[in-house]
């Protein structure tokens, strides 16, 4: 079964985000596990242009080992997903904020508060929510219909509603914009896996997630290049 570039980052998404023992049940799935698995094979391999179909040369890479861009135990992780029992325990230990060892996945934590010294003494700080990225998710969120989930009210930019807005541009065809809001919201990362790095083998699924989406920003950084190139 084959897997689109929509719903792979709605998959993502539910990996940090939180999900019924229904929901996360048809995301691991075996069927539906290897298809993302198999997407993320393509993804990394590739800087195609998303939205553009499954061109020859994502076909050719599609049995590209996913060794030759994760550690290998990154990759055995990935091969064994989480259960809903060990995804909702490390949400309770790592996904909540306020504990010793929260590793909360929220762009604002990770990222200067504001550059504007008009909004407060907070300027240029960081681990503090509703930064500018913040407020940037909610009017991008207003902006396609939707609404903040009450959950993420403190959070409108975790990394669950991030991909989920990616997942919703590609949907509706906005390949270039699902594309420069996956660079433009992906860069704290970098910072973050450092964070899931300190957690030990406890957050190398997660791990192994994160670094998979950094290779795929690197990527479609390759693709902005290839068509600014072209445009020049």
């Amino acid at each position: 079964m084959a897997m689109d570039d929509a719903r792979f980052m709605s998959v993502a998404a539910q990996c940090f985000g939180p999900a019924s023992e229904d929901a996360w049940r048809d995301v691991v799935r075996t069927d539906e596990w290897e298809a993302f698995l198999s997407r993320l094979r393509a993804l990394l391999s590739d800087a195609s242009v998303w939205g553009a179909g499954d061109a020859p040369i994502a076909r050719a890479h599609r049995g590209a080992p996913l060794q030759e861009f994760l550690a290998e135990r990154e990759v055995d992780a990935l091969f064994a997903p989480p259960s809903f029992a060990e995804k909702r325990t490390f949400a309770a230990r790592h996904f909540t904020g306020g504990l010793p060892e929260s590793a909360l996945p929220v762009e604002s934590l990770y990222v200067e508060w504001t550059h504007d010294p008009v909004r407060g003494p907070f300027a240029h700080q960081s681990g503090l929510y509703k930064a500018d990225t913040a407020l940037y998710m909610e009017d991008l969120i207003a902006s396609l219909g939707m609404q903040v989930p009450e959950e993420f009210s403190a959070c409108p930019d975790h990394l669950a509603l991030e991909l989920e807005c990616v997942s919703v541009l590609l949907e509706a065809g906005r390949a270039a914009d699902a594309r420069q809001l996956f660079l433009e919201r992906t860069g704290w990362l970098t910072a973050y896996r450092l964070k899931l790095v300190g957690l030990g083998d406890e957050a190398l699924f997660y791990l192994a997630l994160v670094d998979a989406l950094l290779g795929i920003r690197a990527q479609q950084e390759l693709v902005v290049g290839a068509l600014a190139a072209a445009s020049a």
